[in-house]
């Protein structure tokens, strides 16, 4: 059977970091809180400053947009400080890099917030994007693309490295005030400019992944096309053929109706066909054979950036659910011992990936405090919409519903909250004989690693044996659920009685009856 094996989380508190994006449009705010490797963010607050807004014509920013910028970032020092967070990384991009004021902006930020304004290159911008991309999907393949207010950023990624990576003056402030109907930059501004990056074909049968908040809006309003059932963007995929029909209807959306503007926003309506007429354009470029959306990016990778390479080789899924498992009182050698316990009852067949079952094992108390009648959908529920990265959509309903059948059958979850459609009939019974070996090893352990240890569970044959010692009581519902879990695996079951190690006997054993 294929096992896992994840680096201990680093030794060192968690931290608070505050990420300032000066961008060119918008200057937002970010405080992020947890392990380094899965930070996240406890604060996140954006201004519409408008910095790259007219600069076509005058190549200055506003006196009116940098005054709104400067008190933005003076505001957003003070929350920052505050807190008490223990770094400002502040970063600005295409306006204040472009513009022929910026550097007197740079140095009136310095002097009178008392920070360092780090102005990103193009270069810079599309690498720190692209590491906020792999930090959430460390096996990214494919083209990352950012898109701003003032420009795009494009990156090859592949084997967790970044390889070619350009920008371009495709953001959405230049392309709406180029006064071209979204068509005609298509095939005036945009085509040019990516006719003249060959590496873009390198992704070919790849995926392109979706960074920035205008992409965002086309995700939010293909979700809500298609009554998705997880509202949540990130990971959200399309293939080829949906992504280029989502692009061809909103490029073609002439104006939006009052529900286009509950879904993309105020701000969005004008924006969303020229982000669909590019996205069209890189898609057809690149030759990718699906599109997944993004959240993280810039301000991600500025967190990343500064990682060890130790760090940045976590699994940014299970050092998240180690973190919900300290947060619960529990240990991060907890999770790992269950999921050692229940491997055995997994056959082959079922064996999908064991770094879910890891996760789930970690989060398998979260329902500890829910009330017993709500305990499975609470558990589901709030797995299915925690924001967990490393982890794609199927997989998020499949950890979720493994966690939610400790506690009871989920055929009705499946079917009131409409994820079926996540699932093939192999991930449910995973899914199902993970949460009822989880509901056997908490039933005779209580919880409690070290009782926990003091048993075992292997598969020998055809049958499912169960290795207790003889002084820890057998509830009636021990038997019941060893036969609920082999019934599962399609085999018989025993359970047999060893005399207890001496080391033991101090350990209270009450817990075990009291569970149902």
């Amino acid at each position: 059977m294929q096992k896992v094996s994840t680096p201990a989380a680093l030794p060192g508190r968690s931290e608070t970091v505050a990420v300032i994006d000066v961008g060119s449009n918008s200057i937002r705010l970010v405080i992020y809180k947890g392990p380094g490797r899965a930070p996240l963010p406890i604060l996140d607050e954006k201004v519409s400053c408008g910095l790259g807004r007219g600069m076509d014509s005058s190549g200055r920013m506003s006196s009116q947009s940098v005054d709104i910028g400067l008190r933005t970032i003076r505001r957003f020092v003070n929350i920052a400080r505050s807190i008490g967070v223990s770094e400002i990384k502040a970063v600005a991009t295409a306006a204040v890099r472009d513009a022929a004021n910026g550097s007197d902006f740079k140095k009136v930020v310095e002097r009178e917030c008392g920070i360092f304004l780090r102005v990103l290159s193009g270069a810079e911008e599309a690498r720190l994007s692209a590491l906020g991309t792999l930090s959430a999907i460390p096996d990214a393949d494919g083209i990352m693309g950012d898109i701003g207010g003032g420009s795009l950023e494009l990156a090859e990624i592949c084997g967790g490295k970044i390889k070619n990576h350009a920008t371009l003056p495709l953001g959405m402030i230049p392309l709406l005030e180029s006064g071209l109907s979204p068509d005609k930059a298509r095939r005036k501004l945009i085509a040019p400019l990516l006719d003249g990056l060959l590496w873009l074909s390198n992704a070919k049968k790849k995926t392109f992944y979706a960074v920035g908040g205008s992409w965002r809006a086309l995700a939010k309003k293909q979700m809500d096309s298609e009554d998705y059932p997880l509202r949540i963007v990130h990971s959200y995929s399309l293939l080829r053929s949906q992504a280029l029909e989502m692009s061809r209807e909103i490029a073609g959306m002439s104006s939006g109706s009052p529900k286009d503007l509950r879904i993309l926003g105020r701000n969005r309506i004008e924006s969303a066909p020229y982000a669909a007429v590019l996205m069209k354009s890189l898609l057809k470029k690149t030759g990718v054979k699906s599109l997944m959306f993004c959240t993280y990016g810039l301000r991600e990778g500025c967190v990343y950036d500064d990682l060890s390479p130790q760090q940045r080789s976590l699994d940014p899924l299970v050092v998240m659910c180690e973190e919900i498992a300290l947060k619960m009182g529990r240990s991060v050698e907890d999770g790992k011992a269950f999921f050692g316990w229940i491997e055995a009852a997994v056959p082959d067949e079922y064996a999908g990936d064991p770094r879910l079952r890891l996760a789930a094992c970690h989060m398998s108390d979260i329902g500890i405090s829910e009330h017993p009648e709500y305990r499975a959908e609470q558990v589901f529920l709030r797995i299915l919409r925690m924001p967990l990265v490393g982890i794609t959509h199927p997989e998020r309903v499949r950890v979720a519903l493994s966690v939610a059948s400790r506690h009871a059958a989920i055929e009705n979850l499946i079917r009131r909250w409409e994820v079926s459609g996540f699932l093939s009939g192999d991930n449910i019974e995973e899914a199902r004989i993970t949460g009822l070996a989880l509901r056997l090893a908490y039933t005779v352990s209580g919880g409690v690693t070290r009782i926990l240890e003091s048993t075992r569970l292997e598969r020998i044959e055809e049958k499912l044996v169960l290795h207790m010692p003889d002084q820890i009581p057998h509830p009636e519902t021990v038997g019941r659920r060893l036969g609920a879990l082999a019934k599962a695996v399609g085999c018989d079951y025993e359970t047999i009685a060893r005399e207890m190690p001496e080391d033991w006997k101090q350990v209270s054993l009450g817990r075990v009856v009291e569970l149902e």
